[in-house]
C-alpha cells in the first residue's frame, strides 16, 4: 500500500467513525424522545427517516475512497456498501449494549459516545482490498469480544464483591440474616 493509498484509508475509517459518532447518538435520542411522546407508531415512523438518512450520510464517506474501496465505485455499490456497514456496525453496537447491560465498564459517557463509532469503522475496515487493515480490524474485534465478553465481565464481578465485602466490614449486623435457631447461642470470632 502506497502512502497515499494509506492515508485515504485512513481518511476513510476516521470519516466512517466520526459520521457514525454523531448519527448514531443522534438517531438514538430521537428515537427516545420520539417513543416517549408518541408510541410504536412514531418509532416507526423515525426508523422509517433515520435509517435511510444515516445510511446516506455513511454513503458519503466513501465518495473520497472511490480508489482505494472497490465498492465504494458507483452511487448504487456506495449505497450497498454503507448498507452493509450500517448492519454490521449497529450488531457491534447492540452487542456493546448488552455487555454494558451486563455491567461491564465502558468508560465515561464521552467515552461511551466515541466508542459507539468503531463498530462502523471496523466493519468498513474490512472492506478494504489490504490484508494489514483487514488483520487490523479482526485484531479490534477480538479485542472487543474478549473484554465484553469475558475480561469486562470479571472485572464487574470482582468489583460486587469488593462493595460487598466493604459493605460487611463496614455493618458486620449485616451477616446475620437468619434468626438464631432455640437453644442456640451467637457467637462471635475475632
Amino acid at each position: 500500500m502506497t502512502s497515499s493509498r494509506g492515508a485515504q484509508t485512513a481518511l476513510h475509517l476516521f470519516l466512517v467513525w466520526a459520521t457514525m459518532v454523531a448519527a448514531v447518538p443522534t438517531l438514538g435520542f430521537w428515537l427516545l424522545v420520539t417513543a416517549w411522546g408518541g408510541g410504536a407508531g412514531a418509532v416507526m415512523l423515525a426508523l422509517a427517516l433515520g435509517v435511510p438518512l444515516t445510511v446516506g450520510l455513511l454513503a458519503t464517506t466513501g465518495i473520497p475512497v472511490r480508489a482505494v474501496v472497490p465498492l465504494c465505485g458507483s452511487v448504487s455499490q456506495r449505497l450497498g456498501w454503507a448498507v452493509l456497514v450500517f448492519v454490521l456496525g449497529t450488531l457491534g453496537v447492540l452487542a456493546g449494549l448488552a455487555a454494558y447491560s451486563g455491567d461491564v465498564d465502558l468508560g465515561s459517557a464521552g467515552t461511551r459516545v466515541a466508542l459507539t463509532g468503531v463498530p462502523y469503522a471496523v466493519a468498513a475496515a474490512f472492506f478494504v482490498p489490504n490484508r494489514w487493515v483487514r488483520l487490523g480490524a479482526v485484531a479490534a474485534l477480538a479485542a472487543a469480544v474478549a473484554y465484553g465478553g469475558f475480561i469486562g465481565p470479571t472485572q464487574s464481578r470482582q468489583r460486587q464483591h469488593a462493595a460487598e465485602v466493604a459493605r460487611y466490614r463496614e455493618h458486620p449486623e449485616l451477616l446475620y440474616v437468619i434468626a438464631t435457631p432455640p437453644g442456640m447461642r451467637v457467637a462471635r470470632a475475632e
